[in-house]
């Protein structure tokens, strides 16, 4: 009981400590990891106190310096207690969508990045020491891992593109299972070396990998069917949430034999991306704030406790092992900076990103501290009786060296170097914002206290000048152009940030569900990151992007096409509505904002200029709404009733608000009232399947040629075509390719690229019949227009069809002769 009351009193002690670094950690405008590691080090050094003389000390400071210096981590208990909840914490800050639009930036840092980092910096130890070369490749497995704290909080704080940011913690996240996994193949080769296979050790670790990321999807998904459902964020959903983290882990290491620390990221992650969308925005946040606490007691007591080791490692470093580390900091440098430099703008060009700027290409590379899983690796070689003395010597010296490195020089040089890169200034759109905000504010506030001064009986010229806003300085006046393009920028930007307010506006007031306006709101972002980084032609470029099929429906439509699942096509296309709808309510909102604000702050000419690009981007809203208005009415009116209902519910949630502030509702009627609000409302979070409309009897119906075959005919062709709705855009028929099918459009309309000009065909129209009649390749391109509801008769179908109904072979004939003399199609 003794012992139990001491280890209380001694975490008790360090999380009281702990608590006071945050607010240091701003003052001195340094990373809280930096203050951590001198807390465990001082704590360390100051144990010495406790020893023969330190009477003199109060009793619980001795007693809390002697029973620190007893405290101690174990590779143990930062395996199983602490580890779970640090990577889970990170997996459900991380929303899953947006890490998918960075994948491949993402997986070039997180696993291509150690593999490198490992190989080079392994070399490089190698080079300079007498120990094998898996013992130098340990080493470096141990090192890949990174801390993006402070690289995070100063992105946020420069206002760096959001994508950085997305890009920075899901390297982190990814970075640490990797090399966690890499670490763990390299150790089981440093202690049984005689019985290492290469191939068997890569083709292990995949499956360790894969099945981790399988086993943790799964139960993440399972979670996801319980939270939002339990007591919305309440106690019983953040404990299965905990339980989660926990569960997964053990789990797949013990029972399924796969990676428990992949298992662990990835069921964060699907949690955090399916549980965004159910819980309301307070309920959310409630839930993230229990995790981000618990993430910041596990990481700051691993931190403490693995930092007041360093003493006693750096007081067993010898002279050679300096060469040693040095290597290891050149060789962990040059392949990071090979990685961001050279493979990384590969990898953005090849997805259509934009890349990423080179100055913040360096903060991410300097800023690539190492902080608390390095050292517990580290630990856990050092405990490991197994391995040899000199590699745990060399381990425990090189990493720790490694970590104090980052700590003591990269962390602390990291705001100079911001200086240095001129990313601590004001860019050139905020700027300009900065002055038409200080101008229009002088002139308002001169008005305003002119009429004070008089009503006072006050003469104005007794203000003292502090009372105003300062000038912008005396920058040297540019040439007008230039003056006219940033302004525009400005505005832009001005309105892109009112933009993303508005969508956020939506989810706040239940308008939208959750899962449409955090897409929304992100696609504002990229539009602002897009303007920053190349102007009005890069927001313009963007914004024609996002009119496009996402990858997704992209991908459903590929499904569609070649397996005939229609499902997923049909739910994203029910998507893509609703987010056409709240998109133009927002434009046409955005509108009367520039015409009032815009114009007030930037000018006339700057506000019709900016009005005019937001005409243009309603004009593709309304192009693609009207497309799908046109062939799924039904669904247009549903939309646009659960859009009236959330107004409904809205207006009555506010009823139920006032009258209880007037006391007119008793608490426990509030309650039950809201929870009915409540439950009516995640009924409007379903988005309602779209029915493509791909019913093969109405469809033949509609085709006159194929409408007046008798009915047995017709019921025989019934069963060979398949329905298909092709979308806008959508290349159906290539010219040059050989002919596999021929098409009836049952609705909507395609263009025919012809050498001679383009053709239209429409309702009841065929295509693609001569390819099959006259065995040639495809003489022209067919596009669809918008979404076209067809019916696709494939090769041997179609042949076996005609043989037995000789009378369509005329027909069709005949529609093929008359377009090959007007110039062939299909």
């Amino acid at each position: 009981m003794v012992e139990i009351a001491r280890i209380v009193f001694e975490v008790a002690g360090l999380l009281a400590l702990v608590a006071l670094l945050p607010p240091a950690a701003r003052v001195l405008r340094l990373p809280t990891t930096v203050l951590l590691a001198a807390l465990g080090c001082g704590l360390a050094a100051a144990t010495t106190l406790a020893g023969p003389g330190g009477e003199l000390l109060p009793d619980p400071l001795l007693d809390f310096l002697r029973g620190f210096g007893e405290l101690s981590i174990t590779s143990e208990l930062f395996l199983w207690v602490f580890l779970p909840i640090l990577l889970f914490e990170a997996a459900l800050a991380l929303d899953g969508r947006e890490l998918l639009e960075e994948l491949g930036p993402v997986l070039v840092l997180a696993v291509v990045a150690v593999l490198v980092c490992t190989l080079v910096a392994g070399l490089a130890v190698w080079s300079t020491t007498e120990q094998t070369l898996l013992a130098c490749l340990l080493v470096a497995a141990i090192v890949a891992t990174t801390d993006p704290g402070a690289v995070v909080s100063i992105f946020r704080e420069v206002g760096a593109p959001r994508r950085l940011t997305t890009i920075v913690e899901g390297e982190s996240l990814l970075n640490d299972a990797a090399a966690i996994a890499l670490f763990g193949l390299i150790l089981t080769a440093v202690l049984r070396p005689a019985q290492f296979d290469a191939f068997e050790a890569a083709l292990g670790f995949a499956a360790s990998f894969l099945g981790g990321a399988a086993s943790g999807a799964a139960l993440g998904r399972l979670a996801a069917t319980l939270v939002g459902r339990l007591d919305r964020g309440g106690p019983a959903e953040v404990t299965a949430s905990l339980a989660l983290a926990y569960l997964s882990y053990a789990l797949s290491d013990l029972y399924l034999g796969v990676s428990g620390v992949v298992a662990t990221v990835v069921a964060g992650l699907v949690l955090g991306t399916a549980v965004r969308g159910r819980l309301a925005g307070p309920e959310w946040e409630r839930l993230r704030a229990i995790w981000a606490q618990l993430g910041f007691w596990a990481s700051s007591l691993v931190f403490v406790l693995a930092a007041a080791l360093v003493p006693s490692t750096v007081a067993a470093t010898r002279a050679s092992d300096l060469l040693a580390l040095g290597a290891l900091l050149v060789g962990a440098l040059l392949a990071r900076s090979g990685v961001l430099y050279g493979i990384m703008p590969l990898v953005t060009g090849l997805s259509g990103r934009s890349p990423i700027d080179r100055r913040y290409s360096l903060v991410i590379l300097w800023g690539g501290l190492r902080g608390a899983v390095t050292l517990a690796l580290a630990l856990s070689v050092t405990e490991n009786p197994r391995v040899p003395r000199e590699i745990q010597h060399l381990v425990s010296v090189l990493a720790t060296g490694f970590v104090l490195f980052t700590l003591l020089v990269q962390a602390t040089t990291l705001r100079p170097l911001l200086r240095w890169l001129g990313l601590d200034r004001l860019g050139p759109v905020e700027g300009v914002l900065r002055e038409r905000v200080l101008e229009l504010s002088r002139a308002e506030l001169r008005d305003r206290l002119s009429a004070a001064a008089i009503r006072h009986g006050i003469e104005l010229e007794t203000l003292p000048p502090i009372a105003l806003p300062a000038g912008g300085g005396s920058a040297p006046p540019k040439p007008e152009a230039d003056t006219s393009r940033e302004q525009l920028v400005a505005a832009l930007a001005t309105v892109t940030g009112r933009e993303s307010e508005l969508y956020v506006g939506e989810l706040a007031e239940r308008m939208i569900a959750r899962s449409t306006g955090a897409l929304l709101v992100r696609r504002a972002d990229a539009l602002l990151d897009a303007l920053r980084q190349e102007g009005v032609h890069g927001y313009r470029h963007a914004a024609r992007r996002q009119d496009e099929l996402d990858p997704t429906t992209r991908l459903a439509a590929w499904l569609h096409v070649r397996l005939g699942v229609t499902a997923l096509l049909a739910r994203q296309l029910g998507l893509r509505l609703e987010k056409l709808l709240v998109r133009r309510r927002v434009l046409e909102e955005l509108l009367g904002f520039t015409r009032s604000r815009v114009r007030r702050l930037f000018g006339e000419r700057i506000a019709e200029t900016t009005e005019h690009i937001l005409e243009e981007r309603l004009e593709g809203v309304e192009r693609q709404l009207d497309a799908l208005r046109l062939q799924f009415p039904q669904h247009w009116e549903a939309a646009a009733g659960r859009y009236l209902a959330r107004v409904a519910l809205r207006i009555e949630e506010e009823d139920y608000e006032r009258l209880h502030a007037e006391r007119l509702l008793s608490p426990e009627l509030f309650r039950n009232l809201l929870a009915d609000l409540r439950a009516r409302q995640r009924a409007l979070e379903r988005v309602p399947r779209l029915d493509l409309g791909l019913d093969p009897d109405a469809l033949v119906a509609r085709v006159p040629l194929l409408a007046a075959l008798p009915a047995e005919r017709r019921a025989e062709l019934l069963r060979l075509l398949r329905p298909r709705l092709a979308l806008p855009g959508e290349r159906i028929i290539r010219r040059g390719e050989r002919g596999g099918a021929i098409y009836f459009i049952a609705s909507g309309a395609v263009e025919v690229d012809l050498d001679e000009g383009p053709v239209r065909l429409g309702s009841g129209d065929v295509f693609g019949e001569m390819a099959l009649l006259l065995h040639q390749p495809r003489r022209a391109d067919v596009t669809a227009l918008g979404y076209c509801r067809l019916l696709v008769l494939r090769r041997e179908a179609f042949r076996r069809f005609l043989q037995r109904h000789p009378e369509l072979v005329e027909q069709l004939r005949g529609i093929a002769g008359a377009r090959l003399a007007a110039g062939g199609a299909g």
